[in-house]
């Protein structure tokens, strides 16, 4: 009887482990500028057009982005959303997701990715 009860504290242990550890995974996202010009900020938002009265932005990497620097990781909450850039005038800089033909990604819960964006 002891061995069993032990037995079943050890596999509790280990199931309250593994469910904890995914609240601890937060979905991670940085970009890579290839545009060929500064990038000031870029965004990742759930919103396709750019509206800045009206932009609802999950996340943006604002520190000026020279062709060919990598951002830092932010966490993101949005998993289906669209980049946008921005450059020094304010102005929104057409950009694509390297590989695609558009500028919209569906991330993967809890994943640390890095894309490239292109004009």
């Amino acid at each position: 009887m002891k061995k069993t009860t032990v037995l079943l504290t050890i596999i509790s242990l280990i199931i309250g482990a593994g469910i904890g550890c995914n609240e601890d995974n937060p979905t991670e996202l940085a970009w890579i500028n290839d545009t060929d010009v500064t990038l000031n900020e870029i965004i990742w938002t759930r919103d396709a057009g750019w509206d800045v009265g009206q932009l609802n932005f999950d996340q943006i990497w604002n520190n000026g982005y020279n062709d060919g620097q990598k951002t830092e990781f932010k966490e993101v909450n949005v998993l289906d959303g669209y980049v946008i850039g921005v450059d020094d005038s304010m102005n929104e800089v057409t950009v694509i997701i390297e590989g695609t033909i558009s500028n919209s990604l569906s991330l993967h819960e809890g994943s640390s990715e890095v894309y490239t964006i292109t004009k």
